[in-house]
Formats: structure tokens, C-alpha cells, sequence
């Protein structure tokens, strides 16, 4: 039997085991932030940021391309990356298409949005985002 300094109990060793790595697993959940800065050789050169957050509250995850203004959210780390890659590619052909159609339409995302058309496909995107 061993006494746990701080909570008062007495515990069998198997039963010590159990309590610490309870603490353990509840204190081990912390805010998860990453933020990815890509910057792309082109002319003139071109910045990618993506924004990965966990939120404790809402138990997911926030995922944002900042220059583009997308931002997505999934249960899982996979889930918000994979929501965000959609989001970047279907953004960014919805503003070449605009353009298209009207080119005196003027939009900051513009040159970003035409070098993600561009890709061959996900993995390109992935690769671009740092994903």
C-alpha cells in the first residue's frame, strides 16, 4: 500500500497506477496550435500560412489558409486537413472561374488562387501547404 502525497488516499500499487495515469491522460489535453509558413518562389514570390488549432471546447479542430481567407473544421487533425485542402482548391477555382468571366474583377487572393489551379492535384496542394 502507498500513500499518494496530496490526495489523502491509500492505494494498492496496481491501484496507484491507475490514479496517476488518470491524472495524466486529463492533464495531457492542451491547446494545440501549428502554424505552417510556406513561401513560394514565384514573381513576385508568394506566402502560404496555415493555421491548425485544437479547441478543448468544442473537441476539434480549426484549420486555416490565411491568404485565402478559407477556413475549415473537423473531429480530427486528418479530417480538418483533408476539409481544408477541399476548401483551398474549391476557393481558389471559384475565384480563377470569377475572373474568367469578369476580368476586371480585383481580388487580393487572386494570384494565390491562380498558382493552386495550376497543381496537378491534392498531393501537389499538400505538398505546397506543407501538409
Amino acid at each position: 500500500m502507498t500513500n499518494l502525497r496530496g490526495c489523502g488516499k491509500t492505494l494498492r500499487q496496481p491501484d496507484l497506477l491507475k490514479e496517476v495515469t488518470e491524472m495524466v491522460t486529463t492533464t495531457e489535453v492542451q491547446t494545440l496550435e501549428f502554424r505552417i509558413v510556406r513561401q513560394v518562389k514565384t514573381d513576385p514570390p508568394l506566402t502560404f500560412t496555415v493555421e491548425i488549432a485544437y479547441d478543448r471546447e468544442d473537441k476539434g479542430y480549426l484549420a486555416e489558409c490565411v491568404e485565402l481567407d478559407v477556413a475549415t473544421w473537423g473531429d480530427t487533425w486528418d479530417e480538418a486537413v483533408e476539409n481544408l485542402l477541399d476548401a483551398v482548391w474549391g476557393v481558389s477555382e471559384v475565384l480563377v472561374h470569377d475572373h474568367q468571366s469578369d476580368p476586371n474583377l480585383r481580388d487580393p487572393r487572386l494570384s494565390h488562387a491562380r498558382l493552386v489551379v495550376s497543381l496537378d492535384g491534392e498531393e501537389a496542394l499538400r505538398k505546397l501547404l506543407g501538409l
